[in-house]
C-alpha cells in the first residue's frame, strides 16, 4: 500500500499541520471545561462571606476571567486559519514536483 505524498513528507510540512489539528481538539475540549470550573467556582465563592475588600477582588477577578473567556474564543478561529494555510503550502509544495 503506497502513502499520499502529505504522509510521506520529508520536508517536515505535516508536522505543523498535526500540531494545530491538535491544538484545535485541545483547545475546544479545554475552553468548556474551564468555564464549567470557573462557573462551580464562582458559585462556590458568592456563598462566603469575605468583606467589602473581598467582594470587590472577587468581582474583579471573575470579571477578569469572563473577559478571558470571551477573547479565548478567538483561538480556535486563528488556529483554524493556520491549518488552511499550512495545507495550501503543502499542497503547492507538492505540486511543484
Amino acid at each position: 500500500m503506497k502513502l499520499p505524498k502529505i504522509l510521506t513528507d520529508k520536508r517536515g510540512l505535516t508536522g505543523p499541520v498535526l500540531a494545530l489539528v491538535i491544538g484545535m481538539v485541545v483547545i475546544g475540549i479545554l475552553l468548556p471545561v474551564g468555564l464549567i470550573i470557573v462557573g462551580n467556582l464562582k458559585s462556590t465563592v458568592d456563598a462566603m462571606d469575605l468583606g467589602a475588600t473581598g467582594n470587590t477582588t472577587r468581582t474583579t477577578l471573575f470579571s477578569n476571567i469572563y473577559a478571558a473567556f470571551n477573547l479565548a474564543v478567538i483561538v480556535p478561529i486563528i488556529a483554524a486559519a493556520g491549518i488552511i494555510i499550512s495545507v495550501v503550502g503543502a499542497y503547492f509544495a507538492f505540486r511543484s514536483k
